[in-house]
């Protein structure tokens, strides 16, 4: 059974339940309504019979009457009751003193004309159906009796019976039009779904190009599609992201493995001295070198991204990190004839990891030596920025193009290709993931890292590092 079905069945079973209160909230209340104008009715043609009711005494015998008034001489009745009204006027033992034969043919239960209190019951006159309302009364230095009236009530069934007639016929029509307009409403709302499912079915992982792009209203399904399309969009990045990391791994494995293997055959193509077997092996170890940094780095980022690394923070100066690590670069600047300099106070204490904080720095000090050119400045300065540790790498090379600025962090992504090989050493790849490597090591940290470069003027990059380590990170690394 489809949504659509189950919601029109379920819609249907909730509108029959509220029509069927409904009616029967409508029916009690019609029939109560019609009844008590019927008792009202009868209420006051008792009440003008009564006052309009006088006894008749004889002259001759006052003190009798006065002992038993309803023993009276005779009534004298000064009202005639409404047409289709039944009356009859009876003593206290429920003999009758003025019974104009109305009450010839009723049949109720006469033992209310003992019970002594006014009341309301259901009579019937041959086929006529009576409301009858009998009222004890006391007519002060006259007499007492009993009154009673009654009156058809037929029309209150045949409203009863028009009503039911009506609902019996209202109410299938009503639902059979309701459960029309549910399915009609239900179709127009899932149809979208149904061509998103369709548009779903159509798409694989090599054709997430495509996009569902509904002209729909800012509503739940709209909302949904448009979460689709974005969805998509990710999947797309992702997969695109994926297909581009393999392709550049591949290349970057490659190279090497191409490098060490023309070497080897260069190698075996005729003897050749020790001399020149030593030259080869060095390549081979060379590429060897860079084969391993490419397989290390692509296995740390694997590790991050399953969150195979978590931190393990501890208090440490980090301007004594700095100090040592600066210290470790300072013969290759030196080697370069470029001037490498730390800017920081003698202590300057954060929770963090120290390895994977020496890694950042290595990392980021190391690329501003790489890309600077002989008599250039690598500037390194430490200060406290609010509730962080800032460090600013600042080189004065040749800067970066500002189109590449953005995509400086992407896994495999180079500026310049040619030269990052040239600039590879025993530190790094130079596959372009040195500052992939180091953007997760500072988001690890819960800080940020921002490169600023001008073409002829130098490049910076800042990292930001939290003094201390917020609760939400701790717990999630432990």
């Amino acid at each position: 059974m489809n949504i659509r079905l189950r919601l029109t069945l379920w819609y249907t079973a909730i509108l029959f339940f509220i029509l069927l209160i409904f009616s029967l909230a409508v029916y009690i209340g019609l029939t109560r309504s019609l009844l008590v104008s019927v008792d009202n009715h009868l209420q006051r043609e008792v009440g003008e019979i009564l006052g309009n009711l006088r006894f008749e005494h004889s002259d001759d015998d006052d003190e009798t009457h006065a002992e038993n008034d309803e023993q009276a001489g005779g009534l004298e009745l000064s009202y005639t009751p409404e047409e289709g009204v039944y009356w009859r006027i009876l003593d206290r033992e429920g003999r009758p003193l003025v019974d104009p034969g109305y009450f010839e043919n009723i049949t109720f239960n006469e033992s209310i004309l003992q019970a002594g209190r006014t009341e309301f019951e259901y009579a019937q006159a041959g086929d006529v159906p009576l409301r009858l309302y009998t009222a004890p009364f006391v007519i002060e230095q006259q007499g007492r009796g009993i009154v009673q009236v009654a009156e058809s009530y037929r029309h209150v069934q045949e409203v009863q019976q028009q009503l039911i007639l009506l609902l019996a016929l209202g109410i299938p029509f009503t639902l059979l039009a309701a459960s029309a307009g549910g399915w009609f409403l239900a179709s127009n709302a899932l149809n979208p779904i149904d061509r998103i499912t369709k548009a779903a079915d159509r798409i694989s992982a090599r054709d997430l190009h495509q996009r569902l792009n509904f002209d729909l209203p800012n509503d739940e399904v709209g909302r949904l599609a448009a979460t689709f399309d974005k969805m998509l969009a990710r999947l797309e990045d992702a997969f695109e992201r994926q297909r581009r990391f393999i392709a550049d791994a591949s290349h970057e494995m490659r190279t090497p493995l191409t490098i060490l293997k023309g070497d080897v055959e260069v190698a075996l193509n005729r003897p050749r001295t020790p001399a020149e077997y030593q030259e080869t092996l060095q390549m081979v170890n060379d590429s060897a070198d860079r084969l391993t940094a490419v397989v290390e780095e692509l296995f740390l980022l694997a590790r991050a991204d399953n969150n195979q690394l978590p931190l393990q923070p501890e208090r440490l100066n980090l301007a004594a990190l700095l100090t040592r690590e600066t210290g470790k670069l300072l013969p290759r600047a030196v080697k370069r004839n470029i001037a490498l300099s730390l800017d920081a106070a003698d202590e300057l204490f954060i929770e963090g990891e120290t390895a994977k904080l020496s890694r950042l720095f290595i990392n980021l000090i190391d690329n501003a030596i790489k890309y600077s050119e002989p008599g250039d400045r690598v500037r390194v300065t430490l200060n406290i920025d609010g509730a962080f540790a800032r460090t600013v790498i600042a080189d004065s090379g040749p800067g970066i193009p500002p189109e590449h600025l953005p995509h400086l962090f992407q896994r495999f992504y180079r500026v310049d290709k040619a030269r990052a090989r040239q600039n590879t050493d025993a530190n790094g790849s130079g596959a372009g993931l040195g500052l992939s490597i180091v953007q997760w090591l500072v988001q690890t940290h819960g800080g940020r890292i921002a490169v600023n470069s001008r073409l002829g003027k130098g490049t910076a990059f800042t990292v930001w590092l939290p003094l201390k380590q917020p609760a939400s990170l701790k717990s999630l690394h432990h």
